[in-house]
């Protein structure tokens, strides 16, 4: 082979494995947590005569599905009232978590509009 078809074909495999191994890997948004499962419960509760105190509670599970410790483990909750207008904001933490280990975490938005939440947004992230 000449050098020239020799060079040719590095380029090729530049753009074909190295190039997209790169843009891949500091793209791939994964947190290497993978939320199981989620369910949304709202409180109303009664204060005194001028406000009423609510609470808005996220409970689920989320795994480390990678195969090393993950640390500075969050889950946050955007919790919106039935016209998916922002209601407020929670979030959960945990300082470590093992491969394949489950957290049961829970989310709690304390708040005198609690009450009207009816859907929420929920994600992870980890390091």
């Amino acid at each position: 082979m000449s050098v020239e078809v020799v060079n040719m074909h590095c380029r090729w495999l530049i753009w074909l494995v190295i190039l997209p191994a790169i843009i891949f890997a500091g793209c791939s948004g994964s947190s290497g947590l993978q939320i199981m499962s989620h369910d949304l419960t709202v409180r109303q509760f009664t204060g005194d005569l001028n406000s009423v105190k609510s609470m808005a509670v996220v409970t689920g599970a989320v795994k480390n599905i990678d195969s090393l410790p993950l640390s500075d483990c969050n889950i946050s909750v955007r919790y919106l009232d039935a016209d998916k207008n922002l209601i407020g904001v929670s979030s959960a933490y945990r300082q470590s978590l093992q491969p394949g280990e489950v957290w049961n975490f829970t989310v709690q938005l304390t708040a005198p509009d609690a009450w009207k939440v009816r859907s929420y947004e929920i994600s992870s992230t980890s390091r």
